[in-house]
């Protein structure tokens, strides 16, 4: 009898100790998934602690007090992570506008710009083939304008909403019209690989200009 009484009472504190355990984990993975929505360093930094965690013999106080920690740790993210995290978001928006391997110059200060001896600025990204170079929409929206300049040679304007815009200098071949409606990675446009022709692509948000690599995947 006496040793059925010490059964039991171990089968119940094995019990509480084993709901405690599963309470710790379901705490655990949710804020987990809330915080990994903010930044992939932070999870990967909890995942020892974590770890540590579910090695200890929790009481049901330990519990409510960690659950409040890790709460208010996750409220005090800094605003910089969640703007990496926006960051991160807009890159999923948008697809390069030319076959990656044909990138010859990058957004930013160039010592020898363009096959040049002297410096300048770049405002976009090159691109340039030894073939005909495709031409894509780097997202949904609409042909806003069709033209030709001394800057950018034959280009089309592609309005993508929230004030970005896409420009694609230098096309040698235009495939849609003015006011189109087109979809990220439909083909626009080509440039010929003669005379030496290379696509100019610029990308302005909120009319600035920006770098094109801080928006797209390359």
């Amino acid at each position: 009898m006496y040793n059925n009484r010490r059964y039991s009472r171990k089968r119940k504190g094995y019990g509480s100790t084993l709901i405690k355990q599963i309470l710790v984990c379901i705490i655990i993975v949710l804020l987990v998934i809330v915080i990994k929505k903010m930044d992939i360093a932070i999870v990967n930094q909890s995942i020892e602690t974590f770890k540590a965690a579910l090695n200890h013999d929790y009481k049901a106080a330990d519990i409510v007090d960690s659950a409040r920690n890790l709460a208010s740790k996750a409220r005090d993210i800094p605003d910089n992570i969640v703007a990496a995290f926006q960051r991160s978001e807009s890159k999923l928006a948008f697809s390069p506008p030319a076959d990656e391997d044909a990138i010859i110059s990058t957004f930013g200060e160039k010592t020898g710009f363009f096959g040049s001896e002297t410096s300048g600025f770049e405002r976009g990204m090159k691109f340039q083939s030894d073939q005909e170079l495709q031409v894509y929409a780097v997202g949904g929206g609409i042909v806003s304008e069709i033209g030709e300049s001394s800057q950018y040679g034959k280009y089309i304007k592609i309005v993508h909403g929230d004030d970005v815009v896409s420009i694609y200098g230098g096309c040698t071949q235009i495939y849609v019209q003015s006011l189109e409606k087109v979809k990220k990675g439909q083909l626009i446009g080509s440039v010929s690989p003669e005379n030496n022709g290379y696509l100019s692509f610029e990308l302005w948000v909120d009319d600035d200009i920006v770098n094109p690599a801080s928006y797209i995947e390359f």
